[in-house]
């Protein structure tokens, strides 16, 4: 069996960048390492935003703040581009309170979350009466999240989060020698980050999630079957689905069924399903239109209610 013989050599590192040449990799290997890694950093690695945001006199994004040159949008389109890193993985709270002429920069805030790029530009107070406040929720996660999908916060705004701490990976690879044997290759990974995380820690924290799924495969994990309940495989892997555990105040239903529907401690898409159709045309307030209603907006996100 073929065993790795590779080391790595840290070509250039920074906070931000890194170029790192793995060699020599037996033939094919670098070209599929490479790959996987590179999708890993990009999809993968945790970090922090913000998520949520409260003007103290704007409720809503389409409006504006005496004094302060910029739209609420604007201002929140700049706040979306600080980097922030969370000590922990749980949400924080980061607050900016300025009074009188002048800019405003990330650096401006504080809170539990550090920020990273303090040179990030927010808006500009153009009245020396005027001030800017605002609270920031920092959220923790992976990938993207659009605001339509995050759980509202009583008074915040909700905003689009961009979690990955990678902003680039490129790879090349490049044949090498070892001895006389030129069918080795080398692999040249280069890494951007927006330097809550260094580009070989990063690497590393790649290599752990893909050698864990690898782990997995090497052990043979096999789902079991159920055998004390008559559910089918196929059933079991829906309940598994995300839109399961969507709650039900997401769904567009009106606001007595909504009602009706807490009343009886159904609170997401799962508790819907496990209660049924025939089960809920008894329920106070719910009708036949209701349950219609119902069964098409879960069908929306492929659930089907029997």
């Amino acid at each position: 069996m073929l065993q790795p013989i590779f080391s790595v050599k840290i070509d250039q590192q920074d906070d931000k960048y890194g170029k790192f040449v793995y060699e020599p990799f037996n033939n094919s290997f670098a070209h599929s390492i490479g790959n996987a890694l590179r999708r890993t950093l990009l999809s993968s690695l945790p970090g922090s935003a913000a998520g949520y945001v409260k003007f103290k006199t704007s409720p809503h994004l389409f409006s504006t703040i005496k004094g302060v040159k910029e739209s609420v949008l604007d201002i929140a389109l700049n706040i979306k581009q600080i980097r922030f890193k969370n000590p922990s993985s749980d949400r924080t709270v980061s607050k900016l309170s300025s009074k009188g002429l002048g800019k405003i920069y990330a650096k401006d805030i504080v809170g539990e979350a550090n920020v990273v790029n303090g040179e990030q530009y927010i808006a500009e107070i153009t009245d020396p009466k005027a001030e800017l406040d605002f609270e920031i929720i920092v959220v923790s996660g992976y990938g993207y999240q659009p605001s339509e999908e995050k759980v509202p916060e009583t008074d915040f705004i909700s905003l689009d989060s961009a979690f990955s701490p990678i902003v680039k990976v490129n790879f090349n690879v490049e044949e090498a020698r070892v001895g006389r044997k030129t069918d080795y290759e080398r692999l040249i990974l280069e890494v951007w980050t927006d330097g809550t995380v260094k580009p070989f820690d990063a690497v590393k924290k790649a290599s752990e999630i893909l050698a864990s799924h690898f782990s997995s495969m090497v052990e043979g994990k096999v789902k079991e079957e159920e055998t004390s309940t008559n559910i089918s495989t196929s059933e079991v892997v829906e309940t598994k689905s995300p839109a399961y555990e969507t709650i039900i105040d997401e769904l567009n239903l009106p606001s007595r069924v909504i009602n009706a529907l807490l009343r009886e401690n159904i609170e997401t898409v799962s508790d819907l399903v496990e209660r049924g159709k025939e089960d809920l045309t008894n329920l106070k307030g719910v009708g036949r239109k209701s349950i219609d209603l119902i069964i098409e907006e879960v069908a929306k996100m492929g659930v089907e209610l029997k």
